[in-house]
């Protein structure tokens, strides 16, 4: 298997120490080793990835967290720019098309399309007497959008700056961040169908309008407003060109590599301990594997601010996603490039407090992707076949129970939980998309215990730290940490997302170089640009 984890990557000491190869951790290892720097990557997983990685049943192929990018569309977009020069502009992106989101709730239909402005008279003609505060909904959203990237450069700042000017740079942002989706949205309009049209995507951050922060949805809706792309030849494409750059530049990844404890002497880190007793030592030591579990997990001995203000914010969200396979194209079964979000009614809040409290029920929120539609590979490489996800949340404690039990071999108590989520998940899917049905060759369920399981989430969560009202007025979620030559990197330090979590790899590497890595991007690009002309 290649990069398995050996002892004898512990007899050299590099410069940094990068665990967990997710987008922030994958990107932040290519800045520094295109910075000259010896960066040695550890990733639990048996694939390097996080998130961004697939996995294969017999022919078929799916994504296991990339379902769609924003902002990756054109070539000015910083987004864009950035993925160009962590792939060295190996990695090429398919536009999703028109509609890039379908909200059906309660039969009605709803369509998100590419471009502001399109957007804006679509939701229009769906309420034509809300002209006003769709109008204005959509310049807030950009407004708390343009906020953000000042909020979150202060986080790449020293400390002493950040006391000096971090105030202002906050300001602006807190005063949205502190009041919920729901709070704003409803400040401008009274009509509930509408103010769940406009929060349709809460999905995509799990938290609906009554409990989430107006900041991140603001920020999610703004990501997709120009549209949504997938990585041409699937999610993988992703960490495959990261890998390759970090290796060219000397860097090095190794698999199946657990890292137990960051080795912490006088307040500063020096390196870290494998679960087989081997120790690493670096220069510098970065994590991204979330807040909770580099505080609570690999860090032995924390201050009680640090723990007590973590405990503040609960993990985010986790779920069941169903993974099926078909034996007809996409083109034969008419299935769309867009996502569906399937609501059963426009009650989002009242319908998750119900579902969380309810066992026996699958939620009435469910989202429908379609990777081999989005993928212009698919057709090429797996003629006569396409492939489905049905994503629906579930709370860890259903789960909790096995959570002693081992991958693949849990009770057959768990499997019949499994199979009746399975065939619930399916129904919605044949209820949507009646085509389907007697086409499906396999359909396999993971749980927050495969999420558990494969990236070390110790709930199951997939969204990092809930995205709540107090979430960004953390002092935890920065780049810096009160360990010297320790720093945190992935979503937990920006927000949800493929293209958060790689700009979080952008403040990291800012706070490590001192260095001004978007000047570098830019040069990439700039360079790029006279190349091709």
């Amino acid at each position: 298997m290649k990069n398995l984890y050996n002892s004898s990557l512990a007899n050299k000491k590099y410069d940094a120490i990068v665990i967990g190869s997710g987008m922030g951790g994958l990107g932040t290892a290519v800045f520094l080793a295109k910075s000259g720097k010896s960066v040695l990557v550890l990733e639990r997983h048996y694939v390097a990835g996080g998130f961004t990685h697939t996995f294969k049943r017999k022919k078929f192929e799916w994504d296991v967290g990339v379902h769609y990018v924003g902002q990756v569309n054109r070539d000015n977009d910083l987004l864009r720019q950035a993925f160009d020069y962590l792939t060295d502009s190996k990695l090429q992106w398919e536009d999703m098309g028109e509609v890039y989101d379908q909200a059906i709730i309660e039969g009605d239909v709803y369509n998100f399309k590419k471009g502001r402005e399109n957007q804006i008279q679509q939701m229009i003609a769906y309420f034509p007497e809300e002209k006003d505060a769709i109008i204005k909904y959509y310049k807030l959203v950009e407004k708390v959008a343009n906020l953000s990237f000042m909020f979150f450069a202060e986080r790449s700042m020293p400390h002493w700056l950040s006391v000096s000017v971090g105030y202002f740079l906050r300001k602006g942002f807190y005063k949205y961040s502190k009041q919920t989706t729901f709070d704003i949205i409803s400040s401008l309009t009274t009509n509930k169908k509408l103010i769940a049209v406009l929060s349709a995507q809460c999905g995509n951050y799990g938290l609906p309008p009554q409990k989430s922060s107006f900041a991140i949805h603001a920020m999610v809706t703004d990501h997709f407003i120009e549209g949504g792309n997938y990585p041409v030849g699937g999610a993988a494409s992703i960490p495959k060109a990261m890998v390759n750059v970090i290796e060219a530049n000397g860097g090095t990844i190794a698999i199946k590599a657990e890292v137990k404890t960051i080795l912490i002497e006088k307040n500063k880190a020096i390196g870290i301990e494998m679960m087989n007793g081997d120790k690493i030592y670096a220069s510098k030591i970065v994590s991204n594997v979330g807040v909770h579990n580099t505080y609570k997990k690999l860090i032995q001995k924390n201050t009680d601010f640090e723990v007590s203000e973590l405990n503040e914010i609960a993990p985010s969200s986790s779920h069941v996603c169903l993974y099926v396979g078909l034996n007809e194209s996409d083109e034969q079964l008419n299935l769309p490039r867009h996502n569906i979000w399937l609501y059963n009614s426009y009650e989002f809040d009242k319908d998750y407090a119900f579902h969380l409290a309810n066992k026996e029920t699958i939620g009435s929120l469910a989202y429908i992707s379609f990777p081999s539609a989005k993928d212009p590979q698919w057709k090429i490489n797996n003629a006569g076949t396409s492939t489905i996800q049905v994503i629906a949340p579930c709370p860890y404690e259903w789960v909790q129970q096995w959570e002693d039990s081992k991958w693949q071999k849990r009770t057959d108590e768990y499997e019949v939980f499994k199979e009746r989520i399975k065939n619930e998940l399916l129904q919605k899917m044949y209820d949507t998309l009646p085509q389907t049905k007697g086409k499906v060759v396999i359909a396999e369920l993971s749980t927050p215990l495969s999420t558990k399981h494969f990236s070390g989430y110790q709930k199951g969560e997939i969204y990092g730290m809930e995205h709540n009202t107090k979430r960004f007025s953390l002092k935890t979620l920065r780049a810096t940490t009160p360990y010297k030559n320790l720093y945190l990197t992935g979503q937990d330090v920006i927000c949800v997302g493929v293209g958060s979590a790689l700009f979080s790899s952008i403040i990291t590497s800012v706070s490590m170089l001192n260095r001004n890595v978007l000047w570098r991007i830019k040069m990439y690009t700039k360079k790029s640009k006279k190349t091709v002309s």
